[in-house]
């Protein structure tokens, strides 16, 4: 087998995840430039050697066992601006990093990520959002790597963007290297404000005191809830949100099911915020798992519809 410079063998993939949980990668290579990324992933096709793309470790389960192949976390963070208001960005910069650059260059657009963990990479690919407001909106073109191996760019709408998903969340084999984003000018000090009253928020209603991935179930949309449902819990009904269409928070039906404190080993639904299922303490990916079941099932049994899980599971 070729060697791959820079290459490491065995390490443990719990460092690099916000839930702090998951075992070794049998290679581990860290992506620090576009070509680092794409020789990576050449050398892992070249050599049949399966590979996963880490960012920044967030909206992912890691297996106990971890994961036999090759984990390419990626680094790359060119980040420029153009004509005052275009931002070309790698995908391997910190989102909360860049949204600072941006807002620190008077723009608007992205303010509501502010708080957000993980790489733009990951945001572009999950079309992150939050109080209305989605990476699409403000997104022009993305260039990544194809599944033949050759570098192409994608418009706006080639990218088929949907609620938390992309053409490169459908197609694994597509691996971005970087996007462009275009905004309108702003007023530096009102979006810095913004910016700090988001995270503040954030932080006034997620358990980051302890490890988590983040979100465990996507919001579900209210066309598919029972009407039934509506009517015997007033909860739910009240807590329709357009986000960016009319939904209901998963954390509203874990709520209502009363599920908060349930603990499967480490593993414990958030009462904080019960659609954030917590490492409490050294919690295994397998006590995660089964957690999700239980809750899963609950919500299906109680209220007639069927949460989508929005965390990504690898090594399993």
């Amino acid at each position: 087998m070729e060697k791959l410079k820079g290459l490491k063998e065995n390490i443990k993939l719990a460092r690099y995840t916000t839930y702090k949980i998951g075992g070794p990668a049998k290679y581990f290579y860290v992506a620090k430039t576009e070509r680092h990324i794409i020789d990576a992933v050449r050398w892992a096709r070249k050599n049949n050697v399966p590979y996963f793309i880490l960012g920044g470790g967030s909206n992912i389960l890691v297996s106990d066992k971890g994961f036999d192949g090759l984990v390419i976390r990626i680094k790359n963070q060119e980040l420029r601006i153009e004509n005052g208001n275009i931002v070309e960005s790698g995908a391997g910069i910190d989102l909360p990093e860049l949204i600072k650059f941006i807002i620190g260059s008077s723009l608007k657009g992205i303010e509501w990520g502010s708080g957000i963990p993980g790489t733009f990479g990951g945001a572009v690919r999950g079309n992150a959002g939050a109080f209305g407001g989605e990476i699409k909106d403000i997104l022009t073109s993305v260039r990544f790597l194809d599944d033949k191996g050759e570098v192409r760019i994608l418009n706006n709408k080639e990218c088929s963007f949907s609620y938390r998903s992309s053409i490169f969340k459908q197609n694994p084999e597509y691996i971005i290297l970087s996007a462009t984003l275009a905004f309108k000018q702003g007023d530096k000090e009102a979006l810095q404000k913004i910016s700090r009253d988001t995270i503040e928020f954030r932080a006034s209603r997620h358990p980051l005191e302890y490890g988590s991935c983040g979100s465990i179930f996507k919001a579900i949309e209210v066309s598919v809830i029972p009407k039934s449902t509506f009517v015997g819990y007033q909860k739910i009904r009240d807590s329709i949100k357009d986000d960016p269409f009319p939904v209901v928070p998963a954390a509203c039906f874990i709520d209502e099911a009363g599920l908060k404190y349930t603990r499967i080993g480490g593993a414990m639904v958030s009462a904080k915020h019960p659609n954030f299922f917590v490492n409490t303490n050294q919690a295994r990916a397998e006590d995660v798992m089964i957690l999700i079941s239980l809750v899963r099932q609950r919500i299906i049994n109680t209220f007639g519809v069927i949460p989508e899980e929005e965390v990504q599971y690898v090594g399993f």
